[in-house]
């Protein structure tokens, strides 16, 4: 199994149809992305099968960023515990982005989080979308991306390379992936044997942490506004607005707060209760493990699989 992580507009889809050699999965745009949720991806290279994952980025505008951790842990922590085998992460980036974006650190930060060091070894950072740019212009940005934004990780054993938006290519990246060593992330290894709760986790507290910072904004913006409608007590229309602009920031509190209770939770010992009780439904798909096709069926449990992608199967 292979992740496939990456900003939005990244061109993580869009690798993957390359990679089939079809359509299997929707793609996004410049902007926006389809990703909404992991999609399991079956996906043939000569005589072999892989299961292919495309990964929603983080800092998304729909969905909350501990909701799409919990998504993933809960895809890594059955994984882990099925036994199928997890060879890395290919994280894709645009080669034609002039600066690195607060939403590219935040979603490059949670790769490693995820990994942890030891993984890193694992880690592929593909740069896309290099027709779209001067060669010079491109050899500057990836000198750049290789001396200070992926400096940590190449150090501890990432690699780089090109994607050059063919199947070809995209063979040629995830062949890297394929001749190495399969691997257990720091993730899996705090939710699964150390049995953290989520929050408790390298991820998870890197997260828990910019809740706590927006929850002391919101109390700090809100302490304001009260102090406002003391002023403006007997005055209509400014109170009206401070009363509406109070009861957003209260929204936002009460959503900081939930996303942290949220992060609470032994997804490690959740899923495994969640596969025991599978394996009782149906016992002959535990012994049958061993085999893709029931180890598909068994992940379907806590990942989708892309409709126009299950002619794979």
């Amino acid at each position: 199994m292979i992740l496939i992580m990456g900003v939005a507009g990244a061109g993580k889809s869009y690798f993957i149809n390359q990679l089939a050699g079809k359509q299997v999965v929707e793609e996004g745009t410049d902007l926006e992305t389809c990703t909404q949720s992991c999609s399991l991806v079956p996906v043939d290279i000569g005589p072999s099968q892989i299961l292919v994952v495309d990964v929603p980025d983080f800092d998304d505008t729909i969905r909350a960023d501990s909701e799409i951790l919990q998504e993933i842990a809960r895809l890594l922590a059955a994984q882990y515990q099925l036994g199928v085998n997890l060879k890395g992460i290919i994280y894709i980036h645009r080669i034609t982005d002039k600066r690195y974006s607060a939403s590219a650190l935040k979603n490059l930060e949670m790769v490693k989080k995820i990994c942890g060091d030891a993984a890193l070894k694992n880690v592929l950072l593909v740069t896309s979308r290099w027709a779209e740019i001067p060669e010079d212009v491109g050899l500057n940005h990836e000198r750049e991306l290789k001396e200070n934004f992926w400096a940590y990780m190449i150090a501890r054993g990432s690699n780089m390379c090109r994607f050059r938006s063919d199947r070809n290519s995209a063979l040629s990246v995830v062949s890297q992936l394929l001749v190495k060593d399969t691997i257990v992330l720091g993730l899996q290894r705090q939710l699964v044997d150390q049995e953290k709760p989520l929050n408790e986790t390298e991820a998870g507290s890197y997260l828990n942490d910019d809740l706590e910072r927006l929850k002391m904004a919101y109390q700090l913006e809100l302490a304001s506004l009260d102090k406002k409608l003391e002023i403006f007590e007997s005055d209509r229309a400014p109170t009206r607005q401070i009363q509406h602009d109070w009861h957003k920031e209260q929204d936002r509190l009460k959503q900081a707060q939930d996303q942290q209770q949220s992060l609470q939770r032994h997804v490690g010992s959740e899923v495994r209760g969640e596969i025991d009780s599978a394996k009782r439904r149906k016992s002959a798909l535990g012994q049958a493990l061993a085999f893709v096709p029931a180890a598909i069926n068994m992940l379907g449990l806590f990942v989708g699989i892309p409709s126009i992608a299950t002619d794979n199967l």
